[in-house]
C-alpha cells in the first residue's frame, strides 16, 4: 500500500449551512495521493494550519527522506558505510515514531470563541482602511510647487486609487470574518460537511499518513465520528533490528515473534489514542469510534484477509480526564490487559506470541 498524504471529500455533501442532520447517508473523507488532492478555497482556514505539530520523529523522517532522495540522484557518492549508517538511522527513527505516536496532539480550536468574534466594522459603514484613506484624501492640500508643476492632479488620483483599494481591503476582511464566523457556527451546529472540511484543511494526522497508514472518516452524527485506520503493519513495523558494530559493520537481528507483535501493539494503541485526541481537539464531538484494520493471514486457510484488530469507542470526558493525568500513557500496565484501553468499550484479542486476532467491530449505536 502506498502512503496516502492528503484527504479529499467524497460521497454526497450536505447543502446549506447549519443544522444537525439525522439519518441518511453519512459523509466520508477518504485519503488520496497528493497529486490528486483538491486545492481548497478556504483561505480563512490558513491560520489553523499552524496548530499542526510534527514530532521530533516526524521531523527526523522528513530529514531522512530528503537525504535519501539526494543520495538516489547521486548514488556513486554514497559509500557502503554511509548506506549502512543510513539504514540504522531509518530503523531507529521508525521505532521511535511507533513508540511515541500517541504523544503528539495539536492545540484545540475553540469554535464557540471564533463564532463570537465581533465584526471588523458595522456593515453599511466605512471600514477602518477606508476611513484612513478618506482622511488622507480630504486633508490633502497641494503645495504651491505641486500646482506649479501640475502634480496636484496626479497626487489626487493616487489618493483616489488608494481610497478604492482601502474599500476593497475592508470588503475582503469583512467577507473573511463572515466566512469564518459562519463556518464556526456550522461546526458548532454539527454540520457534517463542515466537519469534513476541517479535517481536509487541517489534515491533523499527516505523520500517520507519512508512515504509510490510511485513514477514512465517517461522520455518523453531530456528536460522533467513525474512523477506519488501515494499519498497514507489513509496511510499518520493522521485522529486524539494525545497528552498527564497533567495527563499523551493519548488523541485522531478526525480531522474535513476541518483540514484533509488541511493536505492532504499541503502534495500534498509540495510533487510536492519537486519532481520538486530535478529533476531540478539532471538533465538538462527544464520541469517536475507531476500527483499526489490517491484512492478516488466516491460519486455517492460509489466505490473506482484511480484518479488524481493534475496535474502540472513545468518550470525550473520559479521555480528557485520562489525558490530564501527568502520567498519561496509553500503554501503561504490565500486560496488554491492564492498559488504559480498559477505560473504553473495545473489542480486541491479543497474545504476545501470535499478535492480534480478528474481532468484530463495535456497533455504531
Amino acid at each position: 500500500m502506498k502512503p496516502l498524504l492528503w484527504p479529499r471529500l467524497s460521497g454526497q455533501e450536505n447543502g446549506g449551512a447549519g443544522g444537525k442532520e439525522a439519518g441518511g447517508h453519512a459523509n466520508h473523507l477518504e485519503l488520496v495521493p497528493p497529486e490528486l488532492a483538491l486545492t481548497s478555497g478556504f483561505t480563512f482556514m490558513k491560520p489553523f494550519l499552524e496548530r499542526r505539530i510534527r514530532s521530533d520523529a516526524c521531523l527526523k523522517r522528513q530529514e531522512l527522506i530528503t537525504k535519501k532522495s539526494s543520495r538516489q540522484r547521486e548514488p556513486s557518492d554514497w559509500s557502503n558505510a554511509e548506506k549502512a549508517a543510513f539504514e540504522v538511522e531509518w530503523y531507529e527513527n521508525q521505532v521511535e515514531w511507533i513508540e511515541t505516536i500517541h504523544q503528539m496532539c495539536g492545540e484545540p480550536i475553540f469554535w464557540d470563541q471564533i463564532a463570537a468574534w465581533p465584526a471588523p466594522f458595522l456593515r453599511g459603514e466605512p471600514g477602518p482602511h477606508e476611513k484612513r484613506a478618506e482622511e488622507e484624501y480630504q486633508e490633502y492640500k497641494p503645495t504651491r510647487m505641486q500646482k506649479l508643476l501640475k502634480q496636484d492632479s496626479t497626487v489626487k488620483q493616487e489618493l483616489e486609487d488608494r481610497l478604492a483599494w482601502a474599500r476593497e481591503k475592508d470588503r475582503s476582511e469583512y467577507a473573511e470574518w463572515k466566512s469564518l464566523t459562519d463556518f464556526a457556527r456550522d461546526v458548532l451546529e454539527g454540520n457534517r460537511t463542515s466537519y469534513l472540511r476541517v479535517l481536509e484543511e487541517i489534515a491533523p494526522m499527516e505523520d500517520l499518513l507519512t508512515l504509510g497508514s490510511g485513514l477514512e472518516f465517517n461522520v455518523l452524527d453531530a456528536e460522533t465520528v467513525e474512523v477506519e485506520l488501515d494499519v498497514n503493519s507489513g509496511g510499518i513495523i520493522p521485522k529486524e533490528s539494525k545497528r552498527m558494530t564497533e567495527e563499523g559493520v551493519l548488523s541485522h537481528s531478526r525480531f522474535s515473534a513476541e518483540a514484533y507483535h509488541e511493536l505492532e501493539r504499541k503502534y495500534v494503541f498509540g495510533s487510536v489514542f492519537r486519532i481520538a485526541r486530535e478529533l476531540f481537539a478539532l471538533l465538538p464531538l462527544e464520541s469517536v469510534l475507531i476500527h483499526a484494520r489490517d491484512t492478516k493471514v488466516n491460519p486455517e486457510t492460509g489466505l490473506e484477509e482484511y480484518v479488524t484488530l481493534l475496535s474502540v469507542r472513545f468518550d470525550r470526558s473520559v479521555l480528557t480526564a485520562k489525558h490530564l493525568d501527568p502520567d498519561f500513557d496509553p500503554d501503561s500496565g504490565h500486560n496488554p490487559g491492564t492498559h488504559m484501553l480498559d477505560a473504553f468499550p473495545h473489542h480486541m484479542q491479543f497474545e504476545a506470541s501470535t499478535g492480534f486476532k480478528p474481532v468484530e467491530p463495535l456497533s455504531r449505536s
